[in-house]
């Protein structure tokens, strides 16, 4: 083993990231440590309870709800950014409103974090938001700073709080590396006053499943944790419509993120324009299950306007499934010329849907060329052999 390989083994490190066994972001965090641990790293996972957990009001975790119990769980209750009085209770909504508890708990979080991660050379925080918000993070900084410890952060997601006070920023001073999945969040995070130099742009990874050969006979389409914003679900609908209208039969899957928020009023929109027939619904998919929902499909569709998308992207290319997009944050970033790019109106995406369906769009050549890309430059294992040399360098 090269000595500076060796030397990285021999490291401690602590993954703080989400391991909740139903969303997207906990098992990204476990292919990928799983794939640095494939590194010879020794990689001890610390998580905690967030909004999605049963157990988010309470001092505790339900066990069944963890990917595994390989992992340390700090376990303290998660107070709601914006608190509803008959959801959550007058109690904690003055509490939050007034005495602004998420925020305490969020910074006590923090501590326990450190407190957790005692014994590491190396720290990895995967900032997402809520529990893996800036707050913790801000906390964790301050405290690795003081013992001139390494302290990784990968931003998968801003926090609203980092952009109404800009000064939380000024946490990352203490990070030895910030790494970003695309250079759309590389500038963001300059624009917020982050040093360009400490940060690197990686790819988002993906496990390469093997490909089935399936016969690919619907669309597939992520509406993540939140269908109604961002997400251009009322043009998927639009375009339904034009299809049928058209004599175009078309089946798409919509997929959601575990308790994705509107997902009634998106069901309910559906069944009001008539397209129940057109349309399976299914939950968040992971593994085997997300590899046949995307290999049964001739297209990935994903018209947003706004978030990463890399989720349904990385899925449809480790998978060869040619992507109907528009160019909207990080998609033209991982697609480039292999998209099939759209404005985002229901007319272009019916335009697309009905190219792919007439042949004039050559699937399968552009799916082996999407697999190709993927296997090059999104596979998780390749991509935590490049971070890897990171923890050292």
């Amino acid at each position: 083993m090269p000595q500076q390989a060796q030397a990285t083994a021999q490291r401690r490190i602590s993954y703080i990231g989400c391991w909740y066994k139903n969303d997207m972001y906990s098992h990204n965090c476990s292919d990928f440590v799983e794939s640095l641990r494939g590194c010879g790293l020794q990689i001890d996972v610390v998580t905690s309870n967030c909004r999605c957990f049963s157990s988010a009001q309470r001092f505790d975790i339900a066990a069944d709800e963890l990917i595994n119990n390989h992992c340390t769980a700090v376990k303290i209750p998660h107070a709601p950014n914006h608190p509803g009085r008959k959801k959550h209770g007058v109690l904690k909504y003055l509490a939050v409103k007034g005495l602004r508890l998420d925020l305490w708990l969020a910074m006590v979080r923090g501590f326990l974090y450190y407190r957790s991660t005692r014994a590491a050379d190396v720290i990895q925080y995967d900032q997402v938001l809520e529990a893996f918000g800036c707050i913790p993070l801000w906390v964790l900084a301050a405290l690795v700073g003081r013992s001139h410890r390494r302290l990784m952060v990968t931003v998968h997601e801003i926090d609203p709080l980092q952009q109404k006070h800009r000064w939380i920023n000024r946490m990352y001073r203490s990070c030895t590396r910030i790494l970003v999945y695309s250079h759309n969040m590389e500038k963001a995070l300059v624009a917020l006053g982050v040093e360009p130099d400490k940060i690197t742009v990686i790819r988002y990874g993906s496990v390469m499943p093997a490909l089935a050969h399936a016969l690919r006979t619907r669309y597939i389409y992520f509406g993540g944790h939140f269908i109604l914003k961002g997400k251009g679900y009322p043009a998927v609908l639009g375009a339904l419509e034009l299809l049928r209208a058209r004599g175009v039969a078309v089946r798409l899957l919509i997929y959601v993120g575990h308790g994705c928020n509107g997902l009634e009023e998106a069901r309910a929109m559906a069944s009001s324009r008539g397209l129940d027939d057109m349309i399976e619904w299914g939950e968040f998919f992971s593994g085997a299950q997300l590899a046949d929902a995307y290999q049964t499909c001739k297209a990935c569709l994903i018209p947003y306007t706004g978030g990463s998308a890399r989720h349904p992207i990385t899925s449809a290319m480790a998978n060869a499934t040619p992507v109907i997009a528009t160019r909207a944050a990080d998609i033209p970033e991982y697609l480039g010329p292999l998209g099939i790019y759209v404005d985002g109106s229901p007319e272009s995406i019916a335009n697309a849907i009905a190219e792919v369906e007439s042949g004039v769009v050559d699937v399968n050549a552009l799916g082996r060329e999407l697999r190709a890309f993927a296997a090059a430059e999104l596979d998780v294992a390749k991509v935590a052999g490049s971070v890897a040399g990171l923890y050292s360098a």
